[in-house]
């Protein structure tokens, strides 16, 4: 039998999920049922789902919202919630610096002291340190050249290198900072501890006798090349100097020659010379070494460092490094029991120009290599004699170029007939 009619007044409008037709569908009588109340084995913040469809719809558009056990918990500040997800993070698991950026530095008397100490043992060495740092921050790279890069001045991805130049001009010199710690801000001295902190080496400074050493260790030729101004060696953890004595094992050791720009080596004694290869050079991939300091010093210009330097504003370094004699070290070696040059030592994979030539080290692993030594040659303003010489020295091409061509007037002057004749005949005159 056909079913009673509905009366139009008990009909409401709805669409269909997938369908544009609209549909006559009868009111339900009975009220939206409510949810369930949060089971103790449930997660924080997470509710059951109705299984009514028209439940969930009246409980999108706020019908079937209810007061009361419905309303979300709220968390108080401090507050840890075991057995569920909503935890607070502790210093466990605290959010670590991006890469490239290292965590702030200690407290102010936890700095002064530390950095006070280091720097009052090897003033030389801290100012290195200092000067690398400046000379990172002043490059046109220094996004890359800056690194690792102090957290204090680092927000996520964003670098505040203005406020960290103005810091770093601020920064009087180790004299000045060192007589005056009481009074110092513990910004300035956040900053300079942060220079001097590395938990992997140190730098010394050593005597100039060392370099006779380094010489014999290299096998410079007696070809002269000026000495470093200032010496300084690179002492690992025992962590590293166990690592690079497995990784050598019953091999030598080469000493060569490393130059580069002054902004560069901030970033090659912390990281390493790996982030300095050189993808394009001509012999292939890899980092380039020579056993001669005067080819080493062609790529090592003199930079501008710190400008409240003792060692001088404007200087130039050049690394002596190990380097494990292995066969991913491409140079120019014999054979064994031949003079037969090994053409598997002599050129790099993907070599453009050829074999490594002489005097040149190209090392393709970046674990067969460290640096040892620096040599630092500064660019001081020296006190000249007097004023008189100076001003010869200035322009000596000037007077060189005057001189030669007043030898050129007398000589022409001396072939020619003209200047002979009245030249006899004034001396003819005064007789």
């Amino acid at each position: 039998m056909p079913s009673s009619p509905v009366p139009l007044s008990g009909l409401y409008l709805r669409r269909r999920r997938h369908s544009a037709r609209t549909s006559l569908l009868p009111v339900p009588d009975e009220r939206p049922q409510r949810p369930p109340a949060l089971a103790p084995s449930q997660p924080c913040g997470h509710r059951q789902r109705p299984s009514a469809r028209g439940g969930r719809r009246r409980q999108r558009g706020g019908a079937g919202r209810s007061s009361g056990a419905m309303e979300r918990p709220r968390r108080r500040k401090g507050r840890r919630l075991r057995g569920g997800r909503c935890r607070r993070v502790g210093a466990a698991g605290a959010r670590q610096p991006p890469p490239g950026m290292s965590p702030p530095g200690p407290g102010p008397g936890e700095a002064a002291a530390g950095a006070g100490e280091a720097a009052r043992r090897d003033p030389l060495a801290a100012d290195l340190r200092c000067s690398l740092f400046a000379a990172a921050l002043q490059s046109y790279k220094r996004d890359s050249a800056l690194r690792p890069f102090p957290g204090r001045y680092a927000s996520g991805d964003t670098k505040d290198f203005e406020g960290l130049r103005a810091d770093i001009d601020a920064l009087p010199s180790l004299k000045e900072l060192l007589e005056s710690v009481p009074n110092t801000e513990k910004r300035t001295w956040d900053l300079f501890s942060w220079i001097l902190s590395s938990k992997v080496f140190t730098i010394q400074s050593t005597k100039k006798h060392e370099y006779e050493k380094i010489q014999e260790l290299t096998g410079m030729s007696g070809t002269a090349v000026p000495a470093p101004d200032y010496l300084f060696e690179v002492v690992y953890c025992d962590q590293m100097n166990t690592k690079f004595a497995e990784t050598k094992g019953e091999r030598d050791l080469i000493y060569a020659f490393h130059g580069s720009r002054l902004e560069n080596f901030h970033s090659i004694l912390h990281n390493g010379l790996h982030c300095h290869l050189n993808r394009t050079s001509l012999f292939g991939e890899g980092t380039y070494l020579t056993s001669d300091l005067s080819l080493a010093l062609l790529y090592s210009p003199h930079g501008l460092g710190w400008q409240r330097s003792a060692l001088g504003s404007v200087l130039s370094c050049v690394a002596v490094c190990e380097i494990i004699d292995h066969p991913d070290v491409k140079c120019q070696v014999k054979k064994k029991d031949s003079e037969e040059i090994d053409r598997k030592r002599a050129r790099v994979k993907n070599s453009e120009g050829g074999d490594v030539p002489q005097k040149y080290f190209v090392v393709t692993n970046n674990q067969l290599l460290r640096v040892k030594y620096l040599l630092v040659y500064s660019q001081k303003q020296h006190r000249r004699p007097s004023s008189q010489s100076s001003w010869f020295y200035t322009h000596r091409f000037a007077i060189m170029m005057m001189l030669y061509l007043l030898l050129l007037i007398v000589i022409g002057a001396s072939n020619s007939p003209t200047f002979i004749y009245y030249w006899h005949r004034m001396f003819d005159s005064e007789r």
